[in-house]
């Protein structure tokens, strides 16, 4: 097999798992789009052979994510720390180096791309590459409330959370920390990609109304309908399971996200509101 064909195969072996399409779909639309990955899984989804945009990317590291909030809550960390078995990433030692990192990286200890010498030393212990792959650090400027889930299979996934309150006494209240705790799980769920809808960039709005543009008109659907209905999808498939505050809850598949923070406003006896969240999941 030539380097070339080797290289194509090995494209649309990528494609295929990306997008669950066929493998003859998959050499077409690689063909047409001139090997450009991106457009090939962008013209499966317009042919409405892929969703590619529901499905995540597959997990190519072990490891864990850890997350720290300070004694005091006003700072916090999420971190993803990887090596390279399973067996390894279950240790003592290796979750609790990445809880230590965790608190390092919350007191603004760490920069990024830095040797780091209790990485070095886990690695000659524990024999493997360990690498801290990325970390993110939070703080209040404010009343408010720092928070995190980490799902507890595996610690593969997982979200901070960061609240602001109308004053300290909403912010301490029990109803604050349902919220935090509620959205977490939300998040890590659901896998939102922007808080609302504004934070949506344009292109990326355009690029799915253009994509189910070319599905409806596949479909054969009346030329005079399509931007009704393409407004409707877009609102219910894309800022609705992208946009946090645009979703609705996973207990039901109903109540809307806004009316959750809305109602724990009202019992914390104080506006509650979303400043900024992260979701983290290993190998992404």
């Amino acid at each position: 097999m030539s380097a070339q064909a080797a290289t194509l195969a090995e494209q649309i072996r990528a494609l295929r798992e990306k997008t669950g399409a066929g493998m003859m779909d998959c050499k077409k639309a690689l063909t047409e789009a001139g090997g450009d990955f991106s457009k090939a899984v962008e013209s499966l989804r317009k042919k409405g052979l892929a969703d590619a945009a529901k499905k995540s990317d597959r997990v190519t590291k072990e490891g864990v994510l850890a997350a720290f909030v300070s004694p005091d809550g006003r700072k916090g960390s999420m971190i993803e720390l990887d090596c390279e078995t399973d067996f390894v990433a279950k240790t003592e030692d290796f979750q609790a180096l990445a809880a230590s990192l965790a608190r390092k990286a919350s007191d603004g200890a760490i920069a990024p791309g830095e040797a780091l010498p209790e990485i070095q030393a886990a690695i000659v212990k524990l024999g493997e590459n360990i690498s801290l792959r990325r970390f993110e650090t939070f703080s209040l400027q404010g009343p408010g409330l720092l928070a995190h889930y980490i799902h507890p299979v595996g610690f593969k996934k997982g979200a901070f959370v960061v609240l602001g309150a109308a004053s300290e006494a909403a912010a301490k209240s029990p109803a604050a920390a349902e919220l935090a705790k509620e959205l977490g799980l939300q998040i890590v769920a659901m896998s939102p990609r922007w808080l609302r809808r504004e934070d949506v960039p344009q292109a990326e709005a355009d690029k799915e109304r253009e994509i189910y543009v070319a599905q409806l008109k596949s479909e054969g659907k009346p030329e005079a309908a399509i931007a009704k209905i393409v407004e409707g999808k877009l609102n219910k498939l894309f800022y609705q399971a992208y946009s946090l505050l645009d979703g609705v809850s996973m207990r039901d598949n109903k109540t809307p996200i806004s009316k959750l923070v809305a109602d724990a406003s009202a019992r914390a006896g104080g506006a509650l509101a979303v400043v900024k969240f992260v979701r983290y999941q290993l190998g992404e």
